[in-house]
């Protein structure tokens, strides 16, 4: 299925999580760290509209967890609506490569503020484990 090119407000964005340090499973809770963006401000997501919860994870696996230059395991995900991403001022970037991807831009370039943030994105995320 092809996403709309423009995100909508209430679409879920999905962060995989291939560490155990990045949530609370006891608290059901993602860390911020989880949305600290990398050296590049570009932090990957994927757009998970219209998938079954199996194909969700499929996709992680595929995309995320295969692409690995080393063994990785894909412990949860990070669910979290696009409209949170604006509330923070920041912007999406669907470039669909892979199909699906998309790129949490915008940031600052001071790393408490970026702190702030990715804080704020892991209050408003659900945690989704895999296992």
């Amino acid at each position: 299925m092809k996403l709309p090119a423009i995100v909508s407000p209430d679409e879920l964005l999905s962060r995989y999580l291939l560490s155990r340090s990045l949530f609370i499973p006891q608290k059901k809770r993602v860390k911020s760290s989880a949305f600290l963006p990398p050296p590049d401000l570009k932090l990957s997501v994927f757009r998970v509209n219209g998938l079954t919860e199996k194909e969700i994870w499929e996709l992680g696996e595929r995309e995320v967890v295969q692409q690995q230059p080393t063994s990785k395991t894909l412990y949860g995900r990070a669910d979290v609506k696009a409209s949170s991403v604006w509330n923070v001022n920041l912007r999406i970037d669907p470039n669909d490569i892979p199909p699906r991807h998309a790129d949490i831009i915008g940031w600052p370039e001071e790393k408490s503020a970026r702190k702030l943030i990715a804080l704020e994105l892991a209050e408003q995320a659900a945690l989704k484990l895999k296992y």
